[in-house]
């Protein structure tokens, strides 16, 4: 047995269909659930609809039995099964509808008796099956084993608040923090729905767009007394042409937590080897470890590669999509664009620079 249970409004005309509306709640009882229906009230009126409509708002499920009758009309033209249905509909009760199957053999005192009346039918049913779980039945059992094989697969596939024992709870303290919660959320909603304006999301740039791109100087070993650093550079390109390079000179690591794997850049290392890459795309010489981008480069781009479908968010257990791979490759094998890169100012030029000397403090002793 479940440890929570449902509330199902039962809703189908009422005086053809007392049988089978007894026999849908026997189900619903059968299951531990509970039957919503308005047997004390055959009469059809506003004021009971009103009233209707508070019970539904309570129900976690919604059964509509339909066979020969459309039912009474009010004032607006729709019946007012009708209306309990569109009411449902509105309050996002899941609908489970249950359609006699073959309507020609139903009773003639049981069915529409006006063209109209079958024309409003007609257009009921087919509302009501659009798009929805739809059960057919032609007998009490039919229908029995149809509302129960319906209510297993609903509460399956579309969970509900549904009731719990007070027991269940664990304190008055879980409780009291339960409500707190729940007035938290009320709180949150009321001020979605009361924002002044609506903040559009900026459009990504298109492909051919041109960015510029600042190079660094980073120091790399030269000897004992010296080391190798590039110089200061500005170059130009699509921001769609850096991604190759991109892709071949990001750091990363794999980490685990709590069983999943999440990547995460090694930003230092990433810098250096993906500026030093952007400058070769512009020189002759071997710019390895000479340049370096800002870590708000990184960051940039790293926006645009997330945004497009390149690269996964933070989370992910690797920063590239298949299609990035896949790009990537495709690049490597046309062997790129020699026009793709351009110099805008600066030059591509790597010299030697002495090295800090050292203080007496931290002479070598020998």
């Amino acid at each position: 047995m479940r440890d929570k249970r449902y509330q199902v409004f039962i809703s189908s005309t009422f005086e053809d269909l007392k049988t089978e509306r007894r026999a849908v709640q026997d189900v619903v009882i059968s299951t531990g659930d509970f039957p919503a229906q308005m047997e004390s009230f055959p009469a059809a009126d506003e004021d009971q609809f009103e009233f209707i409509k508070s019970l539904i708002d309570k129900c976690d499920y919604y059964v509509l039995i339909i066979a020969g009758r459309y039912g009474t009309v009010a004032d607006d033209g729709l019946s007012y099964t009708h209306k309990e249905f569109r009411y449902a509909v509105s309050q996002g009760v899941p609908i489970l509808v249950m359609l006699h199957s073959d309507r020609g053999k139903i009773a003639a005192d049981k069915t529409e008796e006006t063209s109209g009346g079958k024309k409003r039918l007609a257009d009921f049913i087919g509302e009501a099956e659009k798009g929805r779980l739809r059960k057919t039945w032609d007998s009490i059992d039919g229908l029995k084993l149809a509302v129960r094989e319906a209510l297993d697969h609903a509460i399956a596939t579309k969970p509900r608040t549904g009731w719990v024992r007070g027991d269940t709870i664990a304190s008055i303290e879980a409780l009291e923090e339960l409500n707190e919660v729940r007035k938290e959320n009320t709180k949150f909603k009321k001020a979605l729905g009361e924002l002044g304006i609506e903040l559009p999301l900026p459009a990504i740039p298109s492909p051919d767009e041109q960015l510029e791109i600042d190079l660094l100087p980073h120091g790399s070993n030269a000897g004992y007394d010296f080391v190798s650093s590039g110089s200061h550079a500005k170059i130009r390109a699509t921001w769609i042409a850096f991604f190759p390079v991109f892709f071949s000179n990001l750091k990363w690591r794999t980490n685990e937590w709590n069983g999943e794997e999440f990547y995460d850049v090694d930003e230092d290392n990433s810098c250096v080897a993906i500026g030093s890459a952007f400058a070769s795309e512009v020189s002759a010489i071997d710019t390895e470890n000479c340049f370096k981008i800002s870590k708000g480069t990184l960051d940039r781009l790293s926006s645009y590669y997330i945004e497009i479908g390149l690269m996964f968010a933070s989370g992910a257990g690797h920063p590239f999509t298949e299609v990035a791979e896949k790009f990537a490759r495709r690049h490597m094998i046309g062997g790129g664009s020699d026009s793709a890169f351009s110099l805008v100012s600066g030059k591509i030029e790597i010299g030697k620079v002495s090295r800090e000397p050292i203080s007496g403090d931290d002479e070598i002793p020998f």
